[in-house]
């Protein structure tokens, strides 16, 4: 079957190229009703617009490069928010001349590497890409190539850039809040690396709920960093076990928090009684376990649409105040 054209759609709807073409960009000049109609014989049709001619005509590279992390071998589930937040950049897309390109983010690779790569080999009118650092040299490195760029996630730069995240500061405080209202008073928080800024973010957050309830949480002896944990179920089961165990663990996300559940119930701790745990959840998994656990859910599928809101905004406005382009979304407590 032949691609489907501009002249395709015209003579299927009796319309003007012109006009079919101002309906699709949504013109003013184009009455709604008429914008249906070509809408659905395009969707009917597989109309795509040309993108190299478009990028020719407009001088825009219509291609968004989502750099994301990937699992490395061996692991059996990697981070299952990632297909939410994938399904939601594409939904924020529909409907504008732009496509998603996902570059992966290989585990120990350096994160630079894959943005130099969509860069240079101009696979990017736009780059979006998560796991922010501190001091995160793609900042640095796009804004001084003048790439559009919105990172999931945020940094501690003195330049300003368009971001989207997740409330982790608030996280940590209302999980750890949570514990204390049970009465737990020696907490654990399970944490990704110390590099990452919205590690950091939690721990304050925890570090406040516990000075405002008389607690005493320090990052060296109260966080759990991943990066140092091979299996967690082995981790939680050797932890519970000790003279020094938890009565309330805040886990960083399902994966964690399944194994901790299952090496809590190994060391013979009963959950609800011996302690809490309490998760960040991406999805209902944590309702599955036994006993079920609260989590604070992340809608990554809105993070996704909003990071393509604002890649769009970014490339498509000129002089664009970065305030217009920072977002931070709160998470939603599932109380099991």
């Amino acid at each position: 079957m032949a691609k489907a054209t501009l002249k395709t759609l015209a003579e299927y709807t009796g319309l003007s190229v012109t006009t079919v073409s101002r309906a699709l960009k949504n013109g003013d000049d184009v009455k709604q009703p008429t914008k249906d109609k070509v809408k659905a014989a395009a969707d009917k049709l597989g109309y795509r617009p040309n993108l190299s001619g478009l990028g020719l005509r407009t001088g825009i590279n219509y291609n968004i490069c989502a750099i994301l992390p990937v699992t490395k071998p061996g692991d059996m589930v990697g981070d299952v928010g990632i297909l939410g937040l994938i399904e939601g950049l594409t939904a924020g897309l529909e409907n504008t001349p732009y496509n998603l390109t996902v570059l992966p983010l290989v585990p120990g690779q350096d994160p630079l590497e894959p943005v130099k790569y969509a860069v240079e080999n101009n696979l990017a009118g736009g780059v979006i890409f998560n796991l922010t650092q501190t001091k995160d040299e793609r900042v640095t490195y796009l804004n001084e190539n003048n790439i559009p760029f919105v990172s999931f996630g945020q940094t501690e730069m003195s330049l300003e850039h368009p971001y989207v995240d997740i409330d982790n500061y608030d996280i940590g405080y209302r999980a750890a809040n949570y514990l204390y209202e049970r009465k737990r008073k020696d907490i654990r928080l399970i944490s990704s690396s110390r590099i990452y800024t919205y590690s950091w973010h939690k721990y304050y957050g925890v570090k406040r709920a516990s000075m405002e309830n008389g607690g005493c949480f320090e990052k060296d002896k109260d966080i759990i960093f991943d990066t140092d944990v091979v299996n967690y179920r082995e981790y939680a089961k050797e932890l519970m076990a000790g003279s020094n165990a938890p009565d309330g663990i805040i886990c960083g996300s399902e994966i964690s928090a399944c194994g901790i559940v299952a090496g809590v119930q190994d060391a013979g701790k009963v959950i609800g009684r011996d302690v809490d745990i309490i998760t960040i959840e991406t999805c209902d998994l944590p309702s599955f376990f036994v006993p079920p656990i609260p989590g604070f859910r992340q809608d990554l599928h809105s993070i996704g649409r909003k990071l393509s809101k604002f890649i769009v905004m970014n490339i498509e406005r000129d002089g664009l105040d970065p305030s217009e382009t920072q977002y931070i979304e709160k998470t939603t407590l599932y109380n099991r």
